[in-house]
């Protein structure tokens, strides 16, 4: 009697009577189990929790939001998981950042700040770059300089073995891996110096931005010709010098007489010139630069000097952090280090006047012309 009492109510019927019933209520009315009625709302998207989960995630969006509009252009003291959460999805353009990597070396006035042992460094890492994912907008970069560390037994690592697959697995590509020189550092006893340290390149999805002239060196030969095909006998190299390649060997590191040090000294410093490369590489003017382990700041220094915004935290270092930020201005010129004196004797010997004529332009065609360039209300 209760199978035929019930069964007139279908799917349409137990979700009204939900919107405003408990699911014992529920039960009790439909004679539906609790399972089923469960199951129907989560198919349905109508828990009793959904509306409250959709008002949280509302309300974490607005608080994000508002974060990110009082950090423009400014550092925070702050623990790198909370201050990326803080941050809305899809907002940054670029994250550029070191994270500390060196294991047992003392960062700021906590002599245990960076004693992590390897399985707790690299699951932290992990969730940082589960966080960076999430908050880097489609098409952005991430540029993660890391070197070596010791493992769980306390053998030497390169750190880029070990999170490569991590930034894969949050969603990222792989772009380049860029090795940079050092011409300095310690002497170990049984191995080879290390003199190199690397820059972990990954973007989220398809990279949209690249920009290799500001990263092109001097051309070795740079009045080569090409020796056949139809540019036989002309100038075979780009006039702004040799393509980029993913070793950087033209950046000294930050030691003790570096200009980059004239306000203070951090332990591990990033040297300006680095973060400044990457940025002008991988972002536009008015981008959102991100470093959520900024340390001395060189990489928001690097954003204000490219016309770049910047938002980053620290939990030390940030009396430094503020003078040098404070000091920084942008510059006004941006040279193409690829340009030699040789290289524009050599096209500029090639210089040949070529005359074009201008096509014609209707009255109609001027007018939008001169709106388009607001020439003209």
């Amino acid at each position: 009697m209760l199978q035929a009492q019930v069964s007139h109510f279908d799917d349409a019927r137990v979700l009204s009577l939900l919107s405003s019933h408990t699911y014992d209520e529920v039960h009790a009315m439909t004679g539906w189990s609790r399972g089923r009625i469960y199951a129907l709302a989560l198919r349905s998207g109508a828990r009793k929790t959904e509306q409250r989960i959709r008002e949280r995630q509302a309300e974490r969006r607005q608080r994000q939001e508002e974060t990110l509009r009082n950090l423009i252009n400014n550092t925070a003291k702050a623990d790198v998981l909370d201050f990326l959460d803080g941050l809305p999805d899809n907002s940054v353009a670029m994250h550029i950042c070191s994270p500390p990597y060196g294991l047992g070396k003392p960062y700021g006035d906590c002599p245990s700040a960076d004693t992590m042992r390897f399985t707790f460094l690299h699951g932290w890492l992990m969730m940082c770059i589960s966080e960076i994912a999430r908050t880097l907008k489609p098409g952005g970069v991430v540029c993660f300089q890391v070197g070596k560390t010791r493992d769980w037994q306390n053998q030497l690592i390169p750190m880029d073995w070990v999170l490569a697959e991590d930034f894969r697995r949050a969603g990222l590509t792989f772009q380049s891996r860029v090795i940079w020189t050092q011409k300095h550092g310690l002497t170990p006893k049984s191995r080879l110096a290390d003199r190199h340290e690397t820059i972990m390149v990954f973007s989220k999805g398809e990279q949209a931005t690249f920009n290799p002239n500001t990263a092109r060196t001097p051309q070795q030969q740079p009045d080569k010709r090409a020796f056949k095909g139809p540019r036989r006998g002309e100038l075979s190299g780009h006039p702004y010098g040799a393509f980029p390649t993913d070793v950087w060997d033209d950046i000294p590191q930050v030691g003790h007489n570096h200009p980059d040090t004239k306000l203070g000294k951090h332990p591990a410093q990033f040297p300006v010139r680095l973060a400044k490369r990457a940025i002008l590489l991988y972002t536009l003017a008015q981008d959102l630069v991100c470093d959520c382990f900024c340390g001395s700041g060189s990489s928001a220094i690097a954003a204000i000097e490219t016309g770049r915004n910047f938002v980053g935290a620290d939990l030390f270092y940030e009396d430094l952090r503020a003078k040098r930020v404070a000091a920084a201005g942008m510059d006004r010129v941006t040279p193409l280090p690829g340009i030699s004196d040789e290289a524009v004797a050599v096209w500029q010997a090639e210089a040949r006047r070529v005359d074009k004529t201008a096509a014609a332009l209707s009255p109609a065609d001027d007018v939008l012309l001169c709106r388009q360039y607001k020439l003209i209300a």
